[in-house]
C-alpha cells in the first residue's frame, strides 16, 4: 500500500465527510444508543462541521477517509478518524495515527481522543500506547503522552 496523503477539507466536502461518518460510525452508534436518529445526527454534524479542523485522507489519488484534529499549544486533540470500510484493516488508520503521534512527539505534548466503548479502534489506540484516562457511560477518554 502506498503512503496516504492529505488535503485540507473545504465546505464542498461537507456531504462526503457526513456520508463517510455515517458509514464508519452508524453501527457503533446503533449499538451504543439503540438507534441512529437521522435528524439529530445530521443536525449535530452540520452544527459542528468545521472544515479547518479536517484533513481528507487520500490514497492513490482517491479520498478514502478523513481526520479531524485540533492542534493546541499544550495538547493535540483527535476528534475523528474515519476510514471508508473498503479501506479498513489495511494499516491506513495506523499510518494516520502514527503521523499524529509524530507531531505530538515533536511538540512534546499529549495526544488525546475519545472512542465509543463498542468501537474496536480502541485496540489500535492501546497498541499505539494510549491509556484510558476516564470514561463516560458510552466513551473512553484516552491519552498518549511523549
Amino acid at each position: 500500500m502506498s503512503a496516504p496523503t492529505y488535503r485540507p477539507a473545504t465546505d464542498h466536502d461537507r456531504e462526503w465527510v457526513w456520508a463517510t461518518k455515517q458509514q464508519c460510525l452508524g453501527s457503533y452508534v446503533r449499538q451504543t444508543f439503540g438507534e441512529w436518529d437521522e435528524a439529530a445526527q445530521t443536525a449535530r454534524f452540520h452544527a459542528n462541521f468545521d472544515a479547518s479542523e479536517i484533513q481528507i485522507v487520500r490514497l492513490d489519488g482517491k479520498d478514502v477517509g478523513y481526520v479531524a484534529v485540533e492542534y493546541g499549544e499544550s495538547e493535540i486533540r483527535l476528534f475523528n478518524i474515519m476510514v471508508l470500510p473498503t479501506h479498513q484493516n489495511q494499516r491506513l488508520g495506523t499510518n494516520v495515527m502514527l503521523s499524529l503521534l509524530a507531531a505530538a512527539r515533536e511538540k512534546q505534548i499529549p495526544l488525546s481522543l475519545q472512542v465509543l466503548k463498542v468501537n474496536p479502534a480502541r485496540t489500535l489506540y492501546e497498541r499505539l500506547g494510549f491509556a484510558v484516562m476516564g470514561e463516560t457511560p458510552t466513551h473512553y477518554q484516552m491519552r498518549w503522552s511523549p
